[in-house]
């Protein structure tokens, strides 16, 4: 998950410093390097600090554990129903259209989808 954001930035900040070296007559090439150096810096930052901000919006895949010493990539999966920050109760939607209710126990990893620890799941007996 965070892993397209830096590269998505990444290539943000690499077309600025190219095209400032193209366009701009007193560019040079340490400039340019200079400005790719701190592109990559601020691409890192914000990689890092963004879903602590951002934290679970409504539609963002989630994985929904019933433990939470079990990894977040062995739950099932679904999509928050609404928005939330850590320890929040939020819905969240499952594959099969079920819905639980859930804590929100971590934000996004480099690649796996925020971790949700079921509270409330209801289950049709038949």
């Amino acid at each position: 998950m965070r892993v397209v954001l830096f590269f998505k930035l990444m290539l943000i900040s690499l077309c600025v410093s190219l095209l400032s070296f193209g366009f701009l007559p007193e560019a040079t090439i340490m400039g340019t390097l200079k400005m790719m150096a701190v592109g990559t810096v601020l691409s890192i930052g914000i990689t890092v600090f963004y879903p602590d901000i951002r934290g679970v919006r409504a539609g963002d895949r989630v994985a929904v554990v019933a433990n939470i010493a079990i990894p977040g990539m062995l739950g099932r999966l679904g999509r928050a129903a609404a928005h939330g920050k850590i320890n929040d109760h939020i819905k969240i939607t499952l594959q099969n259209g079920s819905e639980v209710l859930g804590v929100i126990e971590s934000y996004p990893g480099l690649v796996s989808p925020a971790k949700i620890r079921i509270l409330y799941e209801e289950r049709l007996v038949g």
